[in-house]
């Protein structure tokens, strides 16, 4: 397998390039992309990051259940279940995040390139499991319930790991309201079954870039050809995040969610 500094993460969409770059040069190895859920005995990033991917593990069912990933990230997490003898998909509309995937893990890797609301359920087939790992930003509330009705059936199980807004926000790149997202999955038939808080744990993840893009700066504009300005606006980006955390504005929960039969 060739050395993870010479996959073509450079030719990520940005942000991922920068996130990947500095992860890759502080920790030695990139395994997640997503958020780290930080306490005693999870320190760093990558032990706050295997955490993460820990509780949402601890609410899939056993193997060999059915599941989809919807948004690969790095693909570590697909792996992981395909291993462990998971009946697993993943889909992205990112084909550099596919092409990484496979030069890690093998051309055998199961993954689509398609975006979620566009995902056939005859090309997918039954479902036991959808899971959101950070994705469900990206998808707006209508479009996610909607076609997660038509790919589970009555009893399947939907998961959401992701960040929320406690209010309405209206501004660029801000991020859904919770009570939509629970609305939204109500009127679709599916009823929210548990919620734990991890915003605390989580917080720490944006300190930890805060801290870090300033010390590579240098080689984030040199090697994957950006600005002095890209990194500035990441730091003033993280900044407002870290506030809007501190305030309570922004959380990041795991929301468990069950097709239900919709009430006539």
């Amino acid at each position: 397998m060739p050395s993870e500094s010479s996959l073509p993460y450079r030719d990520f969409l940005y942000p991922l390039n920068v996130l990947t770059h500095v992860i890759l040069r502080e920790e030695g190895a990139v395994p997640y992309l997503h958020y780290g859920l930080f306490d005693d005995a999870h320190p760093t990033l990558l032990e706050a990051q295997e955490r993460s991917t820990a509780v949402l593990f601890d609410h899939l069912p056993a193997p060999p259940a059915r599941l989809l990933d919807v948004g690969i990230g790095l693909c570590t997490t697909l792996d992981r279940l395909r291993r462990d003898g998971y009946a697993i998909t993943g889909i992205t509309p990112d084909v550099l995040q596919i092409a990484f995937a496979r030069a890690r893990f093998g051309n055998d890797l199961p993954v689509l390139a398609v975006r979620f609301e566009d995902l056939d359920p005859a090309v997918i087939g039954p479902l036991d499991v959808i899971f959101f790992q950070e994705s469900s930003q990206y998808i707006p509330h209508q479009a996610l319930f909607s076609r997660a009705g038509a790919l589970l059936p009555l009893g399947g199980l939907l998961l959401i790991t992701d960040e929320f807004a406690t209010r309405p926000l209206h501004g660029v790149g801000a991020l859904h309201q919770r009570a939509s997202l629970l609305a939204t999955a109500r009127h679709h038939g599916f009823e929210l079954t548990g919620e734990q808080d991890y915003s605390a744990d989580a917080a720490p993840t944006i300190d930890y870039f805060l801290e870090r893009l300033p010390r590579y700066r240098h080689s984030i504009v040199a090697e994957l050809h950006l600005t002095d300005r890209h990194v500035d606006e990441l730091i003033a980006s993280g900044r407002g995040y870290r506030a809007l955390y501190h305030d309570g504005t922004y959380v990041y929960r795991l929301l468990q969610f069950r097709r239900v039969v919709l009430e006539s």
